[in-house]
């Protein structure tokens, strides 16, 4: 924020404290909606990771750490909108106000690059699986560290705010860019079908959001540290977009995960339904609706709707369990499989099993090859 001129200072008209001008509920709104879905994206990768897949990589507790410094914008953001005037004309902030927003908005853009970055690094961490195999801390924006948010001081050493802000910006958005792209050529490249090749292709160009808000970001940011001396007032949609960026960058690196839970859920309703001896629908044909039995001898016998077989389908006598004992061992073929592929993995083997088809077949290890651990392949 620039200290205005005395000619500026002297368009402005009086300021009112009692009753200012509000730009509304949009950003709490925003905030309110987009940090909770971040959050039960992230709740969901986990429960994916480590109860469906039975292991976590450093990628989900980066973007978990990641999710700390996001709920700390957020939280800067609510607290300078509530508190601190940041919905109202500048010339409507009392002293104390526009000191303690600036305090609040320093602490929001240390916290800001943290987020950003370890969303980044997670994703591209998870990148990995897609391939065959002066002081850090000592320059300070400004000099005095209290003149930042003290514009009074007549003795003080700032970089220039719009040429970090604006670099940061412009590098966020580019790499944001590089993200979203860099793993399109692998999975066009990987040996699977199209259309799981294109619904891979599609979960991962979710990160196409992030990239437009990444650029509407870096608009807004020019604009209120060059355009306009009133920050607070357009500085809205900068803290608006703001958390839209990194909270997506959460959300976007989460979502190919949850495709195996989804997968999980689904399989577990059917084995429910067709196990649940209190529904009266269990074991019913797919087809026709007419109860279906299983023989010993594995043949299926429908019955008429007056409960006798019909004259066309084998004599052999039927048991009562039917299609419920067919799958309880089906359940107990596929737990042993699972534990199979397990200590395969285990023993730390070149090959990777085919979790898609389950079929327990080793896969082609050729570099365009997706490993089953691939976010949006896993089961």
């Amino acid at each position: 924020m620039r200290l205005p001129p005395p000619e500026v200072l002297a368009s402005w008209p009086a300021p009112n404290y009692t009753n200012p001008q509000t730009r509304g509920r949009a950003l709490i709104i925003v905030e309110l909606i987009t940090l909770p879905i971040a959050l039960i994206c992230l709740g969901l990768r986990l429960y994916a990771r480590i109860h469906v897949m039975g292991r976590s990589e450093w990628d989900d507790w980066m973007m978990v750490v990641a999710a700390f410094f996001c709920i700390g914008v957020t939280t800067c953001v609510v607290l300078a909108y509530t508190r601190y005037g940041w919905d109202i004309h500048v010339w409507d902030l009392t002293f104390d106000q526009m000191v303690a927003g600036r305090q609040v908005s320093f602490a929001a853009q240390a916290l800001f690059v943290p987020a950003t970055l370890l969303a980044k690094v997670s994703i591209l961490i998870s990148y990995l699986r897609l391939a065959s195999k002066d002081s850090w801390f000592r320059r300070m924006t400004s000099d005095p560290v209290t003149s930042y948010w003290n514009l009074m001081y007549t003795q003080r050493d700032c970089v220039s705010e719009l040429a970090t802000t604006m670099s940061q910006a412009i590098t966020t958005a580019i790499a944001d860019f590089i993200v979203w792209v860099l793993p399109m050529p692998a999975l066009y490249r990987a040996k699977l079908p199209l259309a799981q090749r294109l619904a891979l292709i599609t979960l991962f160009s979710f990160g196409l959001v992030v990239v437009v808000a990444a650029c509407i970001r870096t608009y807004w940011i020019h604009y209120v540290i060059e355009e306009t001396y009133d920050v607070t007032w357009y500085g809205f949609q900068l803290w608006m977009w703001t958390a839209v960026e990194v909270q997506l960058g959460i959300i976007c690196g989460c979502v190919p995960w949850l495709k195996s839970l989804v997968k999980f859920w689904r399989n577990r309703n059917v084995i429910t339904d067709l196990t649940d001896k209190s529904n009266p629908k269990a074991g019913r044909s797919r087809f026709d609706g007419r109860r279906a039995t299983m023989p010993k001898g594995g043949t299926v016998v429908r019955l008429d709707s007056h409960g006798t077989r019909s004259t066309n389908e084998d004599r052999r006598p039927t048991i009562d369990k039917g299609a419920a004992v067919e799958m309880e061992k089906k359940r107990e073929q596929e737990r042993e499989r699972e534990m199979e592929m397990q200590m395969q993995r285990n023993r730390g083997g070149a090959e990777y099993v085919d979790l898609e088809s389950g079929s327990g077949e080793y896969l082609d290890t050729a570099p365009q090859t997706l490993p089953p651990d691939t976010p949006g392949l896993a089961l």
